[in-house]
């Protein structure tokens, strides 16, 4: 049976990445809502940052090699980033990461046709690993952006448009007994930001357009642009399917 459906907090490709690789079981497939260039540009992009602001500081002079011989992590200036995790490559990611299917999808156009046929086979053409520690998850998991991901249709970017596709998201992997997990992309500058509010409630607290036929009539008339008056938050309209779970790379809670 599959477990109840998660919206995680935004994160940036490097965290998308290992949260993937640490905590997902076999089958689990990765749908990144944009080209596969433009993710692997933001990508790069990511780990140059990170490893920017993780530049090693000179050692202290030291008279001697150390006692046994090992010079300590520090003075490599190895750090425990995402980045850094994923560079290093360990045998276990290595072997995880063939077990993982990662597609691109550059509209919903794109996103729906593939959730309409979707299916397990398609996620098993490399055979099982051994039997995963029981707090990892099969996962359907998608990482998406509105700007990259919606064609310039505006009605996408609504109450309907958005209930829908998450409505099609959900059911394809309730049928495949999936886990459904949507994550949204975080700009790296955001980590920087502070504030207190974290960058999940942000998202949530978005508005997003109710389509209206009289609404729209009444501004063509008017020579206005734009489709409806009201509007609704992100929280309300996916509140219905999904639940909000704040993750360890976000700055805050979400109550």
């Amino acid at each position: 049976m599959a477990s109840q459906p998660v919206f995680m907090s935004p994160a940036l490709p490097t965290e998308l990445l290992s949260h993937v690789i640490r905590s997902c079981a076999f089958p689990t497939t990765l749908i990144i809502c944009s080209t596969r260039v433009e993710f692997l540009s933001a990508l790069a992009r990511d780990i140059r940052q990170q490893q920017s602001s993780q530049e090693p500081e000179a050692p202290p002079p030291s008279h001697g090699p150390p006692e046994d011989g090992v010079v300590p992590a520090e003075q490599h200036g190895e750090a425990h980033t995402p980045a850094a995790q994923l560079l290093a490559a360990p045998l276990y990611q290595v072997a995880v990461a063939r077990h993982m299917r990662i597609v691109f999808m550059p509209t919903v156009s794109h996103l729906r046709a593939f959730l309409a046929v979707f299916c397990v086979e398609d996620s098993t053409k490399v055979s099982a690993p051994p039997p995963p520690p029981p707090a990892s998850q099969r996962d359907i998991a998608g990482a998406t952006d509105p700007e990259k991901a919606s064609p310039l249709c505006s009605c996408e970017w609504s109450v309907q448009g958005l209930g829908n596709t998450a409505a099609v998201f959900v059911e394809t992997a309730r049928r495949v007994s999936f886990q459904a997990v949507v994550v949204e992309p975080k700009a790296a500058a955001a980590d920087a930001r502070g504030g207190g509010v974290s960058v999940l409630e942000e998202i949530l607290a978005e508005s997003v357009p109710i389509l209206s036929g009289s609404a729209a009539r009444t501004r063509l008339n008017l020579g206005s642009s734009g489709w409806a008056e009201r509007t609704a938050d992100v929280r309300r309209v996916l509140g219905r399917w999904f639940r909000f779970r704040p993750s360890g790379w976000d700055g805050g809670g979400v109550p």
